[in-house]
């Protein structure tokens, strides 16, 4: 196992446990790049029919745009534009 933490009085494992699992800035997207996957996402989930539907269309392989379809948005304003349209075809 591992060695034995100390918990302050008061405190609880699941406050260690958080602080020592926390995400750091090295893992955050830049504010374009959120945006983007999220205005295709959202524009997928509208478009499509069903969650699962709008999850496998942004995570497959697509021919059409030629890769997976939240890394091409991911990439450039261009590629977002791409993945809209093909969007807008499917419905």
């Amino acid at each position: 196992m591992g060695a034995i933490t100390r918990i302050a009085a008061g405190a609880t494992s699941d406050e260690i446990d958080r602080k020592r699992f926390r995400g750091n800035a090295r893992t955050k997207l830049a504010p374009d790049v959120q945006a983007r996957q999220s205005r295709i996402a959202l524009l997928a989930f509208q478009c499509l029919p069903d969650r699962e539907t709008a999850l496998l269309f942004l995570n497959s392989d697509d021919e059409t745009i030629g890769g997976r379809p939240i890394d091409i948005a991911s990439a450039s304003e261009a590629g977002a534009e791409r993945v809209a349209a093909a969007l807008r075809a499917r419905v």
